[in-house]
């Protein structure tokens, strides 16, 4: 449906083309021939009278004959392969072209002969150079345009195959949220039904919540920021109760942003994994996680870093998702600041104001 909407549009172009340029190939094609006829003082030429009327009849004739040459390269090049169900070899294309002007023009001088026979000498000769040159400049616009159009379609289907891959690839990123995450919390819902059921149910109405926001929220790919904070703080205290309550999370955002902006999907939940995945904290020296809005209207998510005594070695494949996908939403804020005097790891973007 579209590539024939795009054929039309071509073929548009090239008949509003055809009638912009057949009177102005018209003018310049029988100046010649007037200039010629008017300079030469031949006993031939006595009875042979230029007026206005015979003038405007030659141009028309002549723009009328060029309007039809284009038509026929249109079809030709356009149209004929289809139409005869089988492909024809361009050069034939141009062959048929050629011929079919030349046959009439050759047409159009037995009938001037006929009706005025006079002999132009070599002059004779300018109908079929003339009409050479317009099938030739006719053929040149018509690769213009065509090429034109054909450039603008694969453009737009090159944007269409990155914009399909632009979507695999957010998909691809989205499915890389939580690998560990569910086998974990069953391990720790396990101990929790042995020790305290009460806890045990707590932890399973987060973990239903959590869940749910996983099912229904991540197939798109925004969500509010006050969905994000529920997601995120439910993910939180059911990492709390994993690791005896040795994380903190602060949120100071206004109560206008957290209703109104938006963020990629599970965006704040990444940021709060990548906090407790590489940082060894514990009650003593807990986990501190901050989310703010700064005064140049970023929002920063920032926690103290606590380094593991093992150097584990680290891919940054979470932060590096998380940043692609803010790019693919057009929005490339995400930028990552490590602040090495007073040990605070800050990830800051912008929103997204839907």
């Amino acid at each position: 449906m579209q590539n024939q909407t795009f054929k039309n549009g071509q073929k548009k172009a090239l008949i509003r083309l055809a009638l912009i340029t057949s009177p102005i190939i018209g003018v310049y094609t029988i100046t010649p021939m007037i200039l010629f006829v008017t300079s030469v003082k031949d006993v031939q030429l006595e009875n042979f009278y230029i007026n206005e009327f015979n003038v405007i009849k030659a141009l028309v004739g002549i723009s009328f004959f060029v309007f039809i040459e284009w038509m026929l390269n249109i079809w030709l090049f356009s149209y004929a392969d289809n139409q005869l169900g089988r492909e024809i070899n361009k050069k034939y294309k141009y062959i048929f072209s050629y011929a079919f002007m030349f046959v009439a023009v050759l047409f159009s001088q037995i009938r001037r002969m006929e009706m005025n026979p006079i002999d132009f000498k070599m002059f004779s000769y300018y109908p079929f150079v003339a009409a050479t040159a317009n099938n030739t400049f006719i053929l040149i616009l018509y690769r213009l345009i065509t090429g034109r159009h054909e450039k603008a379609q694969l453009e737009l289907d090159k944007t269409k195959l990155e914009l399909a891959q632009y979507v695999t690839q957010q998909e691809q990123l989205k499915n890389k949220i939580h690998p560990h995450f569910i086998f974990n919390a069953l391990n720790t819902l396990k101990l929790l039904i042995k020790r305290e059921q009460g806890a045990a149910e707590d932890y399973l109405v987060r973990l239903s919540s959590y869940l749910r926001f996983s099912i229904t929220e991540t197939a798109k790919d925004i969500s509010l920021i006050k969905d994000e904070l529920e997601f995120c703080q439910n993910y939180i205290e059911l990492q709390k109760v994993r690791f005896a309550n040795s994380i903190t999370f602060h949120n100071l955002l206004p109560q206008e942003v957290i209703n109104n902006e938006y963020l990629p999907v599970v965006t704040l939940q990444s940021l709060a994994e990548n906090a407790i995945k590489h940082n060894a904290f514990t009650k003593r020296n807990p986990l501190v996680l901050e989310l703010r809005l700064k005064e140049d209207g970023n929002i920063a998510f920032s926690n103290n870093v606590i380094p593991k005594r093992t150097n584990e070695e680290t891919t940054g494949t979470g932060l590096d998702n998380l940043r692609r996908r803010f790019e693919l939403l057009g929005n490339d804020s995400l930028s990552i600041v490590h602040h090495q005097e007073d040990k605070q790891f800050e990830v800051t973007f912008n929103t997204i104001k839907k």
